[in-house]
């Protein structure tokens, strides 16, 4: 018998190689000189840590040799694991086989759909259907959980081979499906807009005294939604049913009506949203003042942002570049400034798409000092110019006749190593066609500058 005190000198005279040694001291941050023998977390994470199925298999091995040490179900996962990774499923059967034997006890659930996931991940569907037989060589009736594990594999193969193995492997088998069965159908028929297909596995579902929970109505509710107006008023009825509509509801239905442009409606389920205590996230949110934005409706945007900061909901910067780019259409480039300080006060740092938007701004307004000035902040914010930078600053300041300013930002374009492109080129040359005098003088030396 070891002494267990002294057990971590022993256990290095004990290893049978000097590279299984240095697989036990890469685990030095998880095996402690305080804890002698290595637990079953610490073993499974170093064999999951091995980089090929030799050293996994070696290290199962070395640890299968470590005194008062036995492996369990999990470490027997791990290397299973492993081996369905490199796909050498023989030997992962022939680890099966083992178990009973070396530890007294069949593989469990979890093995077995590690076996279904890693015979899905290769594409091996023929294999995955056979699963339940092979649990039956155990003497072991398969459970719901590695039938809806096979199913969920053949569900994102081909929904109609998952529809055959439900009803004659599960059903014909006396298997009562669950939630997570009848989640994992209804996702495979809206993946294939089975829409007709999902109304009845509802209706089935209601049927056999299974009241749908959120997430199964939350399924059939978006594959609604990418189903045009019609699908939206389905989904709206839809959502009617529901006992718990959630954030995925309410960004679904606002989504689906800022696509078609329904603004109206779009406000209306923002709103319920708020009643019921939701806010949407940051992508709903900037589809709302985009549409918002579109229609000149810039302020209430502006409102709207308000009120979900207020519910603790997230702004993000695409949030605020629209709503720069709203004020800018509407030629309100000194007001959309305002959304720029604020944006840094939060914390939430502006990029080159928000200078572009408030350069562009600027230009139309013909106040090309301020966009020159959004040009120096950028720099000084570390955010890199970018084509649409120059192309939206030089375009501005050639059609307004300050050509010479236009010619410098040119200058500092190449010097980059960004080459103007057909239309900057044109817009550049037409501007100077205008100004005689500065043709004159200039042109020349430009054009060969560019050509070099």
């Amino acid at each position: 018998m070891v002494n267990l005190s002294n057990s971590f000198k022993n256990l290095s005279i004990l290893l049978i190689s000097r590279r299984n040694y240095k697989l036990f001291c890469r685990q030095s941050r998880c095996i402690s000189s305080n804890t002698p023998v290595p637990n079953h977390e610490q073993i499974s994470h170093l064999i999951l840590d091995q980089k090929s199925t030799t050293e996994a298999l070696e290290t199962f091995k070395w640890a299968s040799k470590l005194p008062h040490f036995t492996h369990d179900q999990s470490t027997y996962r791990a290397l299973i694991h492993k081996l369905c990774t490199f796909r050498h499923f023989d030997i992962a059967h022939q680890m099966l086989d083992e178990m009973p034997g070396s530890i007294g006890l069949p593989p469990d659930d979890d093995i077995f759909v590690t076996i279904v996931r890693g015979l899905g991940r290769a594409r091996m569907i023929r294999q995955v259907v056979k699963v339940p037989e092979l649990v039956s060589r155990f003497k072991v009736t398969p459970t719901l959980k590695i039938y809806n594990s096979i199913l969920d594999v053949l569900v994102k193969e081909d929904i109609n081979i998952a529809r055959g193995f439900y009803r004659r492997k599960m059903m014909v088998c006396g298997v009562k499906g669950d939630m997570y069965t009848y989640g994992i159908l209804m996702k495979g028929l809206c993946l294939t807009n089975r829409i007709a297909d999902g109304f009845k596995l509802l209706q089935t579902m209601k049927n056999k005294g299974v009241t749908p929970n959120t997430v199964v109505y939350n399924t059939l509710l978006y594959a609604l939604c990418k189903n045009g107006k019609l699908g939206i008023g389905r989904a709206r009825s839809l959502m009617n049913e529901m006992a718990d509509p959630n954030n995925v509801t309410f960004n679904a239905l606002i989504t689906a009506y800022c696509k078609t442009e329904n603004l109206i409606q779009a406000l209306v389920m923002l709103e319920k949203s708020f009643d019921l205590g939701f806010v949407p996230d940051a992508i709903t949110i900037t589809k709302v003042i985009k549409i918002l934005c579109d229609k000149d409706r810039a302020m209430d945007a502006v409102e709207v942002l308000e009120r979900v900061e207020k519910k603790g909901g997230e702004i993000d910067v695409i949030t605020y570049n629209t709503l720069i780019k709203g004020f800018c259409k509407l030629k309100k480039a000194k007001a959309a400034v305002r959304f720029l300080k604020e944006m840094e006060m939060k914390g939430c740092l502006p990029n080159a798409d928000t200078y572009n938007a408030l350069i562009s701004g600027f230009c139309e307004l013909g106040l090309l000092d301020s966009a020159l000035d959004m040009f120096d902040e950028m720099k000084m914010g570390g955010i890199t110019w970018n084509l649409i930078t120059y192309e939206t600053l030089i375009g501005g300041l050639c059609s307004r006749g300050r050509i010479e300013d236009g010619y410098k930002i040119m200058e500092i374009m190449v010097e980059k190593g960004i080459v103007p492109d057909y239309v900057l080129w044109n817009s550049v040359v037409y501007s100077l066609a205008r100004e005689s005098t500065w043709l004159e003088n200039e042109t020349l030396c430009f054009v060969n500058d560019l050509l070099e």
